[in-house]
């Protein structure tokens, strides 16, 4: 060790609000606390001294304590979760202690190991790759609870000396100081009090029971007269058939609607507590117009998913999501507990030591897929006007925010003045904002309670902080200017592999940074933890992961650079040298211009099956009101992000593994009030708000003056069906408007059943099959349209699209 920690080093004796590790005592033993309930402190401000440091050493170790008494046996800690995904209890007992050791001994504030087999066995934990990465065996090489005990004793006697001795104490902390790697091992061992909270939850109740001090949820409570109390818990004992809305549960869960948006992200780097290094940098995003749902999605809410059957069907579910719920063959959120016949539908609620009435007010925790498999079921349920239902983006949930929070990011000491104002609007950093907000946070309470419990925010959200994390959209990644910290390489970076899902908020045992407004977390998408989510509807996603089996980000690259690559970007300099390259007309921009110059008033277009815009992007400089619909979200996205931005870097394939990157552009786009983008289904417009323009232009009923199909026909599964729906008196194109068909009739029953193509043996033919399709239309023009897309520099697609241009009778 150092010299100035070992000149100084002398025995000292546990406090008794940790005398639980002392060697020798059964587990089930427990911290002594005052006022009887455990708590968490504040935040602890990097700067305020050695006092402040020692007691929130004290306050995290004993609440590691008080969690892991819950164990009845020695058992217990050497009992492997069901999913077999993480260590037992016993890794994370000693785990977060083996850090403070390891960590010290990496920043030089000591120089000797205290036990080096424990302090390598205990170093890393579990990341598994997928739900069935199984980690089997190795049971025998944990060692005793007392032999565990023993070593929670040799470090917490030497962290302490550390702390009152060590010069390095001295002078308030800065991250660039060795002082900063203490505090990084209280907040990593805190996440541990969390994440082991949740193995405790999975474990069976006969390894376990309530620590006698564990802050209590009595009073999370509803005031519903059907409810009576429960001795043991404070819940209500009385069972229930089936839920009722209204009664057990909120009747109504409104969407809030929050303006178009920019934020900033990224924690001051001398705001004067510590942070993980993702937490770091600064980054602007702008945020268009979004709903999100005031509160969290309740088990109330969940239930009606769940009884109706849907949960069990795979249209809800992506497909690495469907994979996971078959081979796990869940039927219910993990912690709901069957208390009935099977298909009875009958429930209790597992917490964290005990099997309690079902709390159908609460949140649901769910995993990442169940929550997504919610929303697009909810978006089924919902009226066909509306946007699909989506989980939070993390700029969604900053613009969720007070005004004020979401200012935090300009904060600056005022001189040497540490307790600025602005501190306390962080929930975690002062006592007084957690009993004046009331945010289920930093084990206020003892578990996740009511949804409508916590008071709306400025905007009007509930629990934005708090009850149980919330799933976001985001796949977990840097800040711009991220820079890794030399305490800990590994922290961040190995989970910025697009498999980690991002977590915000904060749970009922969140404490410390883990319950900051700073607070960028992460999960695989199969992991529990107490997450839950709300909904939201806004802004399409690029690219949405695993929803359908041909979009991916080779096919989306591919289609921005048809759409938006020049010439030159299109075909390989050197090879155009020596092989030569066809030539082929601008595919999108003629194909505007054909709708220009045939269509009989530029007042509406209706662009189905417009992929990623460019044809979309020209009408609107012609036409009064454009629509482009098209059935993938990423096309969707990326064509919503041009608008918004103006460009959009890609990717071209040179060959293998190696890429160029390009940027597609488009010079003064037009507006949400001129040109809007949605996802939705070209065979179902009467089924959306599709079948009418924008605006209300003066023709009848508002209807289109034209509608563009591109290359759309030959990859739907009923085309027949889909041009029947501007036949006839409910068209949602106009008398006198025009239908631009182009397809290359490349028909394949990957996309449409045999039985359905609408194929010919020659132009003509398919000429004929297409007015059969369209009584009360007369064919304008057709021709010949070729075209290319690039697969990579050596491989092209040659295609020659047949397009024909039909009027609507008068």
């Amino acid at each position: 060790m150092s010299q100035a920690y070992s000149e100084t080093k002398r025995s000292k004796r546990l406090p008794q609000a940790l005398a639980s590790a002392v060697p020798g005592q059964p587990p089930q033993t427990e911290p002594a606390w005052a006022g009887n309930a455990a708590y968490s402190l504040p935040l602890v401000d990097a700067g305020a001294g050695r006092d402040a440091l020692l007691a929130y050493f004290h306050n995290t170790w004993a609440l590691t304590e008080t969690l892991f008494s819950a164990l009845v046996s020695e058992e217990a800690y050497y009992v492997r979760p069901y999913h077999k995904t993480r260590h037992p209890l016993i890794f994370y007992y000693v785990h977060p202690v083996s850090f403070y050791v390891n960590k010290l001994l990496v920043a030089g504030l000591i120089s000797e190991p205290i036990n080096k087999e424990f302090e390598a066995l205990f170093e890393t934990g579990v990341d598994e790759m997928s739900w069935d990465d199984l980690h089997e065996g190795e049971q025998e090489v944990w060692p005793s609870v007392a032999e565990a005990q023993i070593y929670r004793q040799q470090v917490y006697t030497m962290v302490c000396e550390l702390i009152e001795t060590h010069p390095a104490f001295d002078t308030p902390i800065t991250m660039e100081d060795p002082g900063w790697a203490l505090i990084m091992c209280f907040e990593h061992e805190r996440i541990h009090l969390e994440t082991s909270s949740v193995l405790i939850r999975e474990l069976p109740l006969k390894y376990l029971r309530v620590p006698n001090q564990w802050p209590s949820f009595a009073s999370h409570q509803t005031a519903s007269a059907v409810r009576t109390s429960s001795a043991a818990s404070g819940v209500a004992e009385t069972r229930f058939v089936s839920p009722v809305k209204g009664l057990h549960y909120p009747d109504d869960n409104p969407m809030i609607a929050v303006a178009a948006t920019e934020v900033q992200l990224g924690k001051p780097r001398h705001w004067p507590s510590y942070g993980w290094d993702n937490e770091y940098g600064s980054e602007r995003r702008d945020v268009p117009a979004f709903q999100a749902s005031e509160r969290l999605i309740s088990n109330g809410e969940f239930y009606e998913f769940v009884s109706c059957g849907a949960y069990l069907e795979e249209k809800y579910w992506s497909e690495a999501g469907w994979q996971w719920r078959r081979f796990r063959n869940t039927r219910w959120p993990t912690f709901w507990v069957q208390d009935g016949p099977v298909g009875s539908h009958q429930y209790r609620l597992r917490t964290l030591f005990e099997e309690i009435p079902m709390q159908w007010d609460w949140p649901a925790i769910v995993n990442f897929y169940e929550a997504k498999a919610y929303c697009s079921w909810l978006t089924e349920q919902q009226s066909a006007n509306q946007r699909p239902y989506r989980l939070l983006l993390e700029k969604e949930h900053v613009a969720m925010r007070d005004a004020a929070q979401q200012q935090l990011v300009n904060w600056q000491p005022r001189g040497g003045d540490r307790q600025d104002d602005l501190l306390t609007l962080d929930p975690v950093m002062a006592d007084s904002a957690l009993s004046n907000r009331g945010h289920n946070l930093n084990l206020r309470f003892g578990s996740e309670g009511p949804v409508e419990a916590d008071e709306p925010n400025e905007a009007g959200f509930r629990d934005v902080f708090g009850n149980v994390w919330q799933w976001c959209e985001d796949a977990f990644h840097p800040l711009q200017d991220f820079e890794i910290h030399p305490y800990y390489v590994d922290f961040s970076m190995p989970c910025f592999d697009g498999e980690h899902q991002m977590i915000l908020g904060g749970s009922f045992i969140s404490t410390g940074d883990e319950a900051s407004v700073w607070a960028r977390f992460h999960f695989r998408p199969h992991f529990f933890q107490h997450a839950g989510f709300r909904v939201v509807q806004g802004e399409a996603l690029l690219p949405d992961t695993g929803k359908l089996r041909y979009e991916s980000d080779v096919l989306l690259n591919q289609y921005l650079l048809f759409h938006y690559g020049s010439a030159m970007e299109q075909r390989d300099e050197s090879i155009s040298q020596s092989a030569g390259h066809p030539a082929t007309p601008p595919f999108m921009e003629t194909m505007a211009s054909l709708v220009v110059s045939h269509a009989s008033r530029p007042g509406s277009v209706l662009d189905l099956g417009c992929a990623v815009g460019r044809a979309s992007f020209e009408l609107a400089r012609h036409f009064e009101d454009v629509v482009a619909v098209d059935y993938s979200d990423s096309f969707i996205a990326a064509a919503q992000h041009l608008q918004q931005h103006g460009q959009l870097d890609y990717e071209r394939l040179e060959s293998g593994r190696h890429t160029t990157t390009l940027q597609a552009r488009v010079e003064n786009p037009a507006g949400p009030d001129r040109l809007q983008f949605m996802q939705g289904d070209a065979g179902n417009l009467q089924g959306s708000s599709l079948s009418q323009p924008l605006s209300q232009p003066p023709n009848e009923a508002g209807r289109f003056d034209a509608v563009l199909m591109s290359n759309l026909l030959c990859r739907l599964p009923d085309p027949a069906a889909c041009l029947a729906q501007f036949v006839g008196d409910a068209s949602p194109l106009a008398e006198g408007g025009i239908l631009v068909l182009a397809s290359p009739n490349t028909w394949m029953e990957q996309y449409t059943p045999a039985e359905k193509f609408l194929d010919a043996p020659d132009s003509d033919g398919a000429v004929e099959v297409l007015a059969s399709l369209l009584p009360g239309f007369e064919l304008l023009h057709q021709q010949d349209l070729p075209f290319m897309i690039r697969e990579h520099r050596r491989k092209y697609e040659y295609v020659v699209s047949h397009v024909t241009i039909w009027r609507r009778k008068l």
